[in-house]
């Protein structure tokens, strides 16, 4: 593919657009032209108000048209977006605007006055394409956050790719409910659709409001991740709903349970495709589009990009069908934490990124993940993978969801041990659950310890919160 030297909104802004619905959220709806007006007025505003290329601009609005029009219009200037949770703690905040140092927070209310304000209207500024465009923090599973240094290059071309093989056509409707915030809702639920003209529902997450829309606004594809699976899959209003143009669900972030995602498929009568990626790689990298690939693989890379399956140890790729850890390369992978070279150097061998999950390739070529490397428990001198155990529990009836982590014997030695939620109405026998998994696992895969919780806990994103799970230490 070729990807054009310009910033992500001279790339879905010019040129003659569509007079077609581009956005609509809770309030109201904008066509292309529409939006590319409002994006240049705000840019003029921020300009007038001494907002420059290179500055930092920290942007915590919610999923809807205003996000767009900011985060488009701070990016027009040159400047660079750093986009922030709505639902962070005020602590996070602080530390998060201190670490990127922001010329300016904008806010829902800072939004509304801006658009309220006359200015001039400020086309997209030529930029230079390896300029940091986007500056996400990413935690992942831990407590300690990450700046990541995204450039014009890195989004232009993953919006390029992702587009390219997204199952959205120009006129289309998709269901973007996830925060735009996250690198998976700017790139794969705003961003693409917006360079296929699609129409994008964007809101912030309500039940009711997400499972309605489906039949309201003829969604032909659905962005999710697993909270939002396990909704489709179970929510007695999805019975009720209208699903008949639904074509594609697509679930990232999190890898979603294989069973879970065939409850999806019949429910709703829709494929569900897996796709993969991490922030540092803007951040898509995979997706199971290939109607060959298994439903429990995230598939092959997307155009340009490149995988291997390596002995993290040697370096050198793993034997057909043997795992390792997944690395990746292409025009999307970032340039590199924020002022950590060292963190930095120790992601990348010889241009290539380090994963850091563990990853197997099928007989089709498609990647099938193991585990995150850092998660894997070792018990009694073998590797468990929490992720296998954590598929048999969430196939039990009556569990909402699971998480399987590591504890601790008395004598120290790790041990599984799961964090289990109850459908609502369910009551979850812990017996039952541990005889359950024994009879279907090896002695040393066996959980040894079953605590129930109200929820797992997870990122607005899906990611499970591990840090923020007490530490099972075992009187056995």
């Amino acid at each position: 593919m070729i990807y054009p030297a310009c910033s992500l909104p001279e790339l879905l802004f010019t040129g003659v657009l569509p007079d077609t619905p581009a956005i609509t959220d809770p309030y109201r709806s904008v066509t292309y032209p529409q939006l590319a007006a409002e994006v240049a007025q705000v840019a003029g505003v921020l300009h007038e108000r001494g907002i420059r290329a290179g500055d930092r601009v920290a942007v915590q609005v919610p999923n809807g048209i205003d996000f767009a029009v900011v985060f488009h219009a701070v990016l027009s200037i040159g400047a660079t977006v750093v986009p922030i949770g709505t639902q962070v703690t005020a602590q996070d905040l602080a530390w998060q605007l201190r670490r990127a140092g922001v010329a300016l927070h904008i806010d829902a209310a800072v939004t509304a006055d801006l658009r309220a304000a006359a200015g001039t209207a400020l086309a997209p500024q030529p930029v230079d394409p390896d300029s940091v465009a986007v500056l996400p923090f990413t935690s992942g599973t831990t407590a300690t956050p990450k700046a990541i240094r995204l450039t014009h290059r890195n989004i232009v071309s993953n919006t390029m790719q992702f587009a390219r093989v997204l199952p959205l056509a120009a006129g289309e409707t998709c269901m973007s409910v996830l925060p735009f915030t996250h690198a998976y809702g700017m790139t794969s639920l705003l961003n693409a659709p917006l360079h296929l003209r699609g129409h994008i529902i964007a809101e912030p997450f309500d039940a009711q409001r997400f499972l309605r829309g489906h039949g309201e606004h003829d969604v032909a594809l659905c962005f999710i991740a697993p909270p939002l699976g396990r909704l489709l899959a179970h929510h007695p209003l999805a019975a009720e709903t209208d699903f008949s143009a639904l074509r594609t669900v697509i679930n990232g972030a999190a890898a979603l349970d294989p069973v879970l995602a065939r409850n999806v498929e019949r429910r709703t009568g829709a494929r569900v495709i897996q796709g993969y990626g991490l922030t540092e790689a803007s951040p898509v990298t995979h997706l199971a589009i290939d109607p060959d690939c298994p439903p429990d693989t995230i598939g092959h890379p997307l155009p340009d990009t490149l995988d291997r399956i390596v002995d993290p140890e040697s370096g050198r790729d793993v034997a057909p069908g043997g795992a390792g850890e997944l690395w990746v390369r292409g025009p999307q992978i970032m340039e590199g934490y924020l002022d950590d070279p060292e963190r930095t150097a120790e992601r990348f061998r010889a241009g290539w990124l380090r994963t850091g999950d563990w990853a197997e390739r099928d007989g089709t070529g498609s990647i099938r993940l193991i585990d995150r490397i850092s998660d894997v428990i070792n018990s009694r001198g073998f590797q468990v993978s929490p992720s296998k155990l954590e598929r048999i529990v969430t196939a039990l009836p009556g569990v909402a969801d699971c998480v399987v982590t590591r504890g601790f014997t008395v004598d120290g030695d790790e041990c599984p041990v799961a964090f289990v939620s109850a459908v609502e109405g369910t009551h979850l026998d812990r017996e039952t659950i541990l005889a359950e998994v024994a009879s279907r696992t090896a002695p040393y895969e066996r959980i040894r310890f079953v605590e129930f919780v109200d929820s797992v806990p997870r990122s607005a994103a899906g990611k499970v919160q591990r840090h923020s799970l007490p530490t099972i230490r075992l009187d056995m």
